[in-house]
């Protein structure tokens, strides 16, 4: 089953299973499912020798030995069984830190970093690693303090000078969530909906699907080396359903909850829903009352209301620009495509565009988000819904 939602979040919690019993699956799953070209396949090497410019150039072995969670780990992805940070287990990581430079297995030996065959075949069979004439090469980005440091100066430099140029929109966009009485959700909206949302539609920039896949899972998959002072914040998707989130977010009912309530509303198209079970499944959060009615925004995209035409006007000004820039700047992190450095450099971006807006108290993150217990019900705070009317009319 393909799942239909995308996960984004810092700190996955990583699964209990052992290496050897993950890479049985794994190689069992590539047997049965047909998917030995998709594991099997080489993976463009995003860190080449090529030697970075004076001001971001570094020595990779200062993050060799760094723990997981101390970096800000990002995944932009779609996936059906597993996630890639679960290919993380044992010492992989350590591993794949010790490949941002390609070496032989042995060079693993020389930095003490101890391993076995199982766990190199885990990380190609995940799209992890590479390897190509006897030497293995890390195949997602991670980024060292300097690039990560030079690479956040430039996304504010870019918010900083690409704001004047959307804010008059963004704020008429406010104001008509406002008039449609979706003042508590704003937050969300102007982020999930519009940033981190539009932006991705109609190929205005490079989405996780115009990504290759990489065993199970396809999209995007990188590491800073350290996290922002704001709160991470990303979006969860399960279609038409959309929830913003951050790491301290303390009311999770679950994704099979919250999918159920997603089907049920692909099949009223938004209106109410009558499924009684449903409706005591996601009883208290906010999305529904007793009667079934939704709690949460409805919004209808490509229907050219108000909402939808500011919408895809800063979407449209935000993706020319980001391209434009990207055009020279992926290439100077080593990174494998144009595509890729539309996803990391607009990720660094997007938290850019937010401290700009709470800044001017154009929105201000609800306490929900901040790890505050307000309650579940404002859950709803955090949600809304997504008709696409290009999708009705087929």
């Amino acid at each position: 089953m393909y799942l239909k939602y995308i996960l984004r979040k810092q700190n996955l919690t990583l699964t209990n299973m052992n290496t050897k019993a993950i890479i049985a699956m794994m190689l069992a799953l590539v047997a049965v499912g047909g998917v030995a070209q998709t594991t099997q396949k080489v993976i463009d090497n995003r860190f080449s020798s090529k030697e970075l410019p004076a001001s971001i150039n570094q020595d990779h072995n200062s993050f060799i030995g760094r723990p997981y969670k101390a970096f800000d780990v990002t995944a932009y992805c779609a996936y059906n069984n597993f996630h890639p940070s679960q290919y993380l287990t044992d010492n992989n990581w350590d591993i794949l830190c010790a490949f941002v430079q390609p070496g032989a297995a042995a060079k693993l030996d020389s930095l003490g970093i101890t391993y076995n065959k199982s766990q190199l075949r885990l990380l190609e069979v995940g799209g992890l690693l590479s390897f190509d004439n006897g030497k293995y090469s890390t195949s997602m980005p991670i980024f060292g303090k300097k690039e990560t440091d030079a690479i956040r100066k430039q996304s504010k430099e870019f918010a900083d000078s690409i704001f004047p140029a959307i804010e008059p929109e963004i704020v008429k966009l406010i104001s008509c969530f406002e008039k449609l009485g979706y003042s508590r959700c704003k937050y969300s909206l102007v982020f999930s909906y519009l940033l981190d949302g539009y932006i991705w539609d109609n190929g205005r920039l490079a989405s996780h699907r115009d990504c290759e896949e990489h065993g199970l899972w396809s999209g995007a998959y990188w590491a800073m080396f350290d996290s922002r002072k704001h709160e991470k914040v990303g979006t969860n998707r399960y279609v038409p359903l959309s929830m913003n989130c951050t790491d301290s977010l303390k009311y999770w009912p679950g994704s099979k909850k919250l999918m159920s309530f997603a089907d049920e509303v692909i099949k009223t198209k938004g209106n109410r829903i009558a499924n009684q079970d449903v409706i005591d499944t996601v009883a208290g959060l906010g999305l529904v009352d007793e009667n079934g009615n939704i709690l949460i925004p409805v919004l209808h995209r490509n229907n050219n209301d108000d909402v939808d035409i500011l919408c895809k006007s800063i979407a449209d000004k935000l993706s020319v620009a980001v391209k434009n820039y990207c055009k020279t700047w992926y290439s100077a992190y080593n990174l494998s495509s144009e595509r890729l450095g539309h996803i990391i450099f607009y990720h660094e971006v997007m938290p850019d565009l937010l401290e700009i807006l709470e800044t001017k108290g154009l929105v201000s993150m609800p306490p929900i988000l901040k790890g505050e217990k307000v309650g579940k019900q404002h859950f709803g705070d955090i949600c809304f819904i997504v008709i696409d009317e290009a999708d009705t009319e087929k």
